[in-house]
């Protein structure tokens, strides 16, 4: 089950050093050095990209999508993002919204009629920012779940939280894609391949859906002393359906190629995201803890001013990791993506976020918050 919280997403304060006269060749030059480290000492496989103003400036795969055939990994590998899915299915949410089919502090049953209580009663808003108290998840990912017994028993759980409190919820972002589906008439992945993957270029983005795709594109898992995991999409397909642990929630892949699509569009560089919608998502809602804030489908952390500093959200199914991160006042972007075990590319991404934030010029008084 993707257990990636919005917490761990953002938990590590990093140490920054004090700026340097020339911030950007410093940053990168820590990056190479500590990837080639990881992919020799625990066999990270992965890539590494970071962006300062819409433009590359350390692209870079390591290490093997497929150790079994040497395929090495590339900018068009497509890999797991895991709940970076929860960022795609808010944007289905607020463009609803935006039509003025959906109303983000109506209750789910007024979009899902017949759905079971207590789940039914929470409200959109309540969903997108994990504050409606229910469990985590209904079963581990590839556990079959039909979507009538989402609707009908996991939703009739009892709250696990009481609402408005922070807890990380799966099965929130589950309901919200059955909330796409009944609204739209739209599955919830062909509502995002034709609003979203597809305006912004997201050729090779999909849940289950990756006809005539050559099998050698994807990356596998390999999960630290244990066999390699399969393709994701082929264990969806397994489910014929019944795959509502997983949608809306996790289970897309994607490749570097596309994730970078997606931040471009969020960041108003390319069309395909309306703005108020970007704005939607990657703004300040409640808060998680601290400075942290949780956005619709991303986190958001505050500076000492209160104002946003760094907008992102990673995902993991504890094999595959990827974290997309964004200094919105520098635009400074990272994605890292990795599938050797999350304990062994969360220090990459944490080398990589190191760099971002020398290049940023953020240092440690940047960010501590205001004494009241």
């Amino acid at each position: 089950m993707m257990k990636f919280s919005a917490a761990i997403v953002i938990a590590a304060v990093l140490l920054v050093s004090p700026a340097v006269a020339n911030p950007q060749s410093e940053g990168l030059a820590s990056i190479d050095p500590a990837v080639r480290d990881a992919v020799q000492k625990q066999g990270f496989g992965g890539y590494v990209l970071v962006e300062v103003r819409g433009k590359p400036v350390f692209s870079k795969g390591y290490g093997d999508a497929d150790r079994e055939k040497k395929l090495p990994f590339r900018v068009d590998t497509i890999a797991q993002i895991g709940s970076l899915t929860k960022s795609m299915t808010a944007f289905a949410i607020l463009n609803l919204v935006r039509e003025g089919k959906i109303d983000l502090e109506k209750p789910v049953k007024a979009y899902l009629p017949g759905a079971a209580e207590p789940a039914a009663s929470t409200t959109i808003h309540q969903l997108l920012t994990h504050h409606a108290g229910l469990t985590d998840h209904c079963g581990e990912d590839f556990d079959p779940l039909t979507k009538e017994a989402e609707l009908h028993t996991c939703m009739a759980k009892p709250l696990e939280f009481k609402p408005g409190e922070d807890h990380y919820s799966n099965m929130g972002y589950s309901i919200l894609a059955a909330v796409v589906e009944q609204v739209s008439g739209q599955s919830w992945e062909d509502y995002e391949r034709v609003h979203l993957w597809q305006p912004l270029g997201m050729k090779d983005t999909g849940f289950a859906q990756f006809a005539g795709t050559k099998p050698e594109r994807f990356a596998y898992g390999y999960p630290p002393g244990k066999p390699r995991d399969d393709v994701v999409s082929n264990s969806i397909i397994k489910l014929h359906g019944a795959d509502w642990n997983l949608r809306g929630n996790g289970g897309t892949q994607s490749t570097v190629v596309d994730m970078e699509r997606y931040y471009r569009a969020l960041s108003g560089k390319i069309p395909g995201i309306p703005r108020d919608v970007a704005a939607q998502m990657t703004s300040p809602r409640d808060p998680i803890e601290g400075e942290a804030w949780e956005g619709y489908g991303f986190a958001v952390r505050l500076d000492k001013n209160k104002k946003p500093y760094r907008i992102g959200f990673a995902g993991s199914d504890e094999v595959f990791m990827s974290y997309f991160g964004w200094l919105p006042r520098q635009d400074v972007f990272i994605y890292v993506v990795g599938n050797n075990g999350w304990d062994n590319v969360k220090p990459v991404i944490s080398t990589v976020l190191h760099a971002a934030y020398k290049i940023a010029g953020i240092t440690p008084d940047m960010l501590q918050p205001k004494k009241e």
